[in-house]
């Protein structure tokens, strides 16, 4: 009896859901009431965060603890912020080590270092004279005066720890590289921890032809995962490591991360997921089809590891590079990321075909492929946020992933007809291939990757994604088999989208300033708006 009456309560909040999924009323002011607590939590979040200039001081403290609370304000006030947030980047740990603090040295960042006391405190007299006589060095190049100083400091019985390496950085700079090869071989044999003077000596390896050695010194493990990433790309290139530069690119785009990104970022993905999955009528079949879409979109998520590789393939390999030129960089948004970032999206699609294939509707495969492109654009957000594009979150998080969802949903249900009627399928799924390729470059060069673009005819851009939007929704419509969902694709929009307005509008308060939001917000809202008129256009009615 009791479990008959709490069926019958299920069933009927799962008509009231269903129901109100369909109710107009119901759902704008739902829509209106989310956006109101965003917009309320904004300005909460904006007016309450830790002001820059505080996290600034201390993160100072930190790193510094030797400095006393007048030197932080002082450092702050007189210290572009900006600069002063990158400088504090170059280190690891809690406060500077002696080679993080070399390679200050390096970067022309010594005088701010001496400033904050960092060699002061945390190396010995003759490493600090070390690292100033290089500088002068640097900054005199027509005073021999400073460089036979520091070599006397090189060529001592009981050798300074960077002094050999720092003489050959400056012959280097001076462009005397066999003498700076014998300094940086010997500091490698006085320390042989010294992974600058190793990863130097590789590189001269590789200019000489000799290939085999530096590959050899390569391969030493804490040598790779010491290297600062710009040394280790250039090597990897030279040496053809494309799958380590890969995954070096990969761990440190996810160790910048933190756990809010992350989480972030799958929570919008999981908006997009039920709205995807929604229209591929997930309630028909659920474990079956929770089970196909589920893993399409962990396979889109590990796709983006071979476009990585690819892309630094391509520019490295064939010179297919931005470079400013408007023509070059149109090409290049279109046969460098349109290209590869389809193919590939297309080929981790492609083994769910041999379960497609036999399950004959196209529906799926329609959802499975959309599913892959979301998984694609996921992983995707992720490497952006890691590598520092955190500008990018109304774009990334509003249109993007509808975007790549949208175009490798088209391709790939061209390709399961194609697989399901091999003699005539080709040409259509050729003919989508090319299209979804020139759109996503076309798309790319519009949104900013070429300015001319951009600033003259950027509102192109809206128009692309609304077209290519409505081809797939349009589809997604004519294809639907079954009753029709329990939830109106239209409500779960409504509700989703106005949760991911919500959601980008606040993580946006907290990274930057009201102003910069208000900018930032503009044209990704715009696109999110024609694609809310292409659901009401479809969905209405069901």
């Amino acid at each position: 009896m009791k479990i008959g009456i709490k069926f019958i309560f299920a069933d009927m909040d799962h008509k009231k859901i269903s129901t109100l999924s369909r109710s107009r009323s119901f759902l704008i002011k739902s829509a209106v009431s989310i956006g109101l607590f965003a917009v309320l939590l904004g300005f909460i979040i904006d007016s309450t965060k830790i002001p820059a200039s505080l996290k600034i001081q201390n993160s100072l403290q930190s790193a510094c603890p030797w400095l006393n609370e007048s030197e932080i304000l002082s450092v702050v006030n007189k210290s572009n912020q900006y600069e002063l947030i990158n400088f504090l980047k170059s280190k690891k740990g809690d406060t500077f080590t002696n080679v993080e603090i070399a390679d200050l040295a390096r970067n022309g960042d010594l005088e701010k270092a001496l400033i904050l006391k960092i060699p002061q405190n945390l190396l010995s007299k003759e490493e600090q004279e070390a690292l100033v006589l290089f500088n002068q060095s640097i900054l005199e190049k027509n005073n021999p005066a400073h460089l036979s100083k520091l070599k006397t400091y090189a060529l001592r019985k009981e050798p300074i720890r960077f002094a050999s390496e720092l003489v050959a950085d400056a012959l280097s700079a001076k462009g005397e590289k066999e003498k700076a090869n014998q300094f940086y071989k010997l500091e490698l044999k006085n320390f042989p921890q010294s992974y600058h003077s190793k990863s130097k000596i590789i590189i001269s390896h590789i200019e000489s032809g000799d290939l085999k050695e530096a590959k050899e010194l390569f391969n030493d493990q804490e040598l790779r995962e010491s290297l600062d990433f710009k040394t280790f790309k250039i090597i990897a290139i030279k040496l053809n490591e494309w799958t380590a530069l890969t995954i070096k690119s990969y761990y440190l785009a996810f160790s910048e991360l933190s756990l809010p990104w992350i989480m972030v970022t799958l929570f919008t993905a999981l908006i997009w997921f039920l709205i995807v999955t929604n229209l591929g009528q997930l309630s028909g079949d659920t474990f079956i089809r929770l089970t196909l879409y589920g893993s399409a979109f962990i396979s889109g998520f590990l796709s983006t590891f071979i476009v990585l590789g690819l892309v630094y393939w391509q520019e490295n390999k064939f010179g297919l590079q931005i470079n400013g030129e408007t023509v070059n960089d149109i090409i290049y948004c279109i046969c460098g990321i349109g290209l590869r970032e389809e193919l590939i999206k297309v080929v981790f699609f492609s083994p769910f075909l041999l379960i497609l294939r036999k399950r004959r509707i196209p529906m799926e495969a329609l959802a499975c492929a959309a599913c892959v492109g979301l998984g694609f654009a996921c992983s995707e957000n992720i490497l952006y946020f890691g590598s520092g594009f955190e500008s990018a979150v109304f774009p990334r998080f509003l249109t993007a992933n509808f975007l790549h969802t949208s175009l490798t949903a088209i391709v790939g249900l061209s390709m399961y007809h194609w697989i399901i009627n091999p003699l005539r399928g080709w040409d259509n799924f050729l003919k989508d291939f090319v299209i979804v390729v020139t759109a996503h470059g076309a798309y790319d060069a519009l949104v900013g990757i070429v300015p001319k673009l951009a600033n003259s005819m950027g509102i192109l851009s809206i128009v692309i994604f609304a077209v290519i939007a409505n081809s797939y929704l349009n589809v997604a419509k004519k294809i639907r088999s079954g009753p029709p969902s329990k939830i109106s694709p239209l409500g779960i929009f409504i509700i989703g989208s106005s949760l991911l307005i919500g959601v980008s509008w606040n993580l946006a308060c907290y990274l930057y300033n009201f102003r910069e939001v208000i900018l930032l917000i503009g044209q990704s809202t715009l696109s999110l708006g024609a694609l809310g008129f292409i659901f009401i256009n479809q969905f209405r009615n069901e």
